[in-house]
């Protein structure tokens, strides 16, 4: 008599659905962060990433005005000669700029995170949602060139309503100047609450509608429509790289990914398979380069590191030419089982994640990748030397022990000062890699998947691009650049998986296009375009496959580029292989 198994424990069970909007269904897991919500964790979280930085925003305008009214009075009203009221006001000075130069610097950077953070991600929904209504009233047929003057139309009437919203919000407060705010026996706390989140709701306010203008201007000035890439011929030293994208290793054996549950695959088998396919194509016919473009792991956890780095081991033909950026799985995912799950600013987890990426940075491609000096925009020491220097290594290893509040901080100062790493070309006629991290700072996973590349690495990235004539690079980051020309893309896509400041990147390696190539992931989409002159390879899912066809079946691709004689790099003929 055969007895049937009631359930095979190594198919898994409803609860590797947990987190997955095509398992138990994005309504589903919504309603489920609702209900495990930490309510006593969300006001802290809100006091220390929203209130504190507002407030401080708020204070900041008076708290100068005050200063500067108090050294008036210090100076020239006390009664003292010319000459002695003038050195008094040149110290004053001097020590306003000593002090105040770091709470500026605080009171910029607060900002920035409220526009990062509230402000921008606002503003692209609101811009997708008038997009997907504009694009809905031409159905299928229309030609890129149409979905592109639809979307620049859509992004004009986006920015009049973020413009408008950020008018009457500026209109609707008062602004409050001078001891109202910062002397507290004048006034009760409430009042100066009061007074500096309506200094913060008007500068917010003013600033939406000034940025509301840039962005439009920098969506409208993109060189180009986004378009479908063309295969061009020409002559130059042929180089072969393959692009792996979102490998979201997981850290167990029977393990399933977050966004899949159990309708994808098990373990990490199809990413065994993708690196014998990769170490028999580097037999037959070697790679240059083997390009990594982010979501690594599925969740950022420790065993999935280490998971990846031992894999890699077992094919060190293929490590040694592996490179790879960050991507937001790495990153941002506060609990893999729990997205309704708040990560404190404060808390060691999020560095500890950030950690964990620069470790296998430093395994992998240490010795290869380079700092930027920000000062200079050259090429600075490798991630190697400068993770040893002074007391870094000392403090970064208690933060991995102990998680020490010294080592968080070190954590911060160097996950700022990496990025963009930078590969300079191994010989005179080869290229570089310049590596970005694209990910947005979030502490909640059901907003963890938004980017941004901060200005400083723009800045950064403009400067090696400008101090390198005639040399040619390949740009990695996680998140894609553009929207595809396609009008059947899911809202909830192109809101909750959108790169914020795009139109910055575009800008930026526009006048270098002939000598650029850029590679992302993040979308799982097997596309590659143009935008302009810049070319743009998008990569499906080494695991999960592409979201638009053979979903779940993992795919890479294997390029031929042509490095020319000018210093120009040009894409040539794709080879598309499938994982298993």
């Amino acid at each position: 008599m055969t007895i049937s198994c009631v359930w095979d424990l190594h198919r898994g069970d409803y609860d590797d659905n947990r987190t997955s909007p095509r398992g138990r269904g994005l309504r589903s897991v919504v309603l489920s962060a609702v209900l495990e919500f930490n309510y006593l964790t969300a006001p802290l979280a809100f006091l220390a990433l929203v209130l504190g930085p507002t407030l401080l925003l708020g204070i900041a305008p008076s708290a100068a005005i005050t200063a500067a009214h108090l050294m008036y009075q210090t100076a020239f009203l006390s009664g003292s000669g010319l000459i002695v009221a003038l050195s008094i006001f040149i110290v004053l000075v001097l020590l306003a700029l000593r002090i105040g130069r770091p709470l500026l610097a605080m009171a910029f950077a607060e900002f920035r995170h409220l526009h990062y953070s509230l402000v921008f991600p606002i503003f692209v929904a609101v811009r997708e949602i008038v997009h997907s209504l504009l694009e809905s009233f031409g159905g299928e047929t229309m030609t890129p060139l149409q979905l592109d003057r639809r979307r620049r139309i859509g992004t004009v009437l986006a920015m009049l309503l973020f413009a408008g919203a950020g008018l009457a919000l500026a209109l609707s407060v008062e602004f409050s100047t001078g001891l109202k705010l910062v002397n507290v026996a004048r006034v009760q706390l409430w009042v100066s609450i009061k007074a500096a989140l309506g200094n913060a709701a008007l500068i917010i306010g003013v600033s939406t509608v000034l940025e509301s203008f840039y962005w439009m201007w920098r969506e409208l000035t993109l060189g180009g429509p986004v378009l479908d890439w063309i295969p061009s011929h020409s002559q130059g030293t042929p180089v072969r790289v393959a692009h792996l994208s979102d490998l979201h290793l997981v850290g167990e054996r029977y393990g399933y990914r977050m966004e899949a549950g159990t309708l994808g695959p098990r373990g990490n088998g199809c990413i065994l398979s993708a690196l014998r396919k990769l170490a028999a194509l580097q037999k037959s016919a070697p790679l240059d380069r083997i390009l990594v473009t982010g979501d690594v792991t599925d969740a950022g956890t420790r065993a999935e590191w280490a998971e990846f780095v031992d894999l890699f081991r077992e094919f060190p033909e293929l490590q040694a030419r592996l490179s790879f950026v960050p991507g937001n799985h790495d990153v941002n995912i506060v609990d893999r089982t729990n997205p309704a799950r708040l990560d404190l600013p404060w808390s060691s987890s999020q560095w500890l994640r950030k950690l964990r990426v620069v470790l296998a940075l430093d395994a992998i491609q240490g010795e290869r990748a380079h700092i930027v000096d920000r000062a200079s925009g050259t090429v600075g020491p490798s991630l190697h030397d400068y993770l040893r220097e002074g007391k870094r290594l000392e403090r970064l290893r208690a933060l991995a022990g102990r998680g020490t509040i010294l080592g968080r901080r070190e954590m911060a100062k160097t996950w700022e000062a990496i990025f963009p790493l930078v590969e300079p070309a191994p010989n005179a006629g080869g290229y570089g890699l310049i590596l970005l991290d694209s990910n947005a700072q979030s502490h909640f996973s059901l907003t963890n998947a938004l980017g941004v590349v901060n200005p400083s690495q723009l800045r950064a990235l403009k400067s090696v691009l400008r101090n390198s004539i005639g040399r040619s690079w390949i740009v990695l980051l996680h998140h894609a650049i553009v929207e595809y020309p396609c009008v059947s893309m899911r809202l909830r896509d192109r809101i909750g998986l959108a790169l914020v400041n795009a139109p910055d990147i575009v800008a930026t390696i526009a006048p270098y296009a002939a000598r650029v190539l850029v590679f992302h992931g993040h979308r799982h989409k097997d596309w590659i375009g143009t935008c302009g002159e810049v070319v743009l390879c998008s990569a499906p899912s080494a695991a999960l496959g592409s979201d638009e066809h053979e979903e779940f079946e993992g795919q890479f691709h294997i390029h031929e580029l042509t490095l020319t004689a000018s210093g120009g790099i040009l894409l040539g003929p794709t080879q598309h292989v499938k994982a298993a």
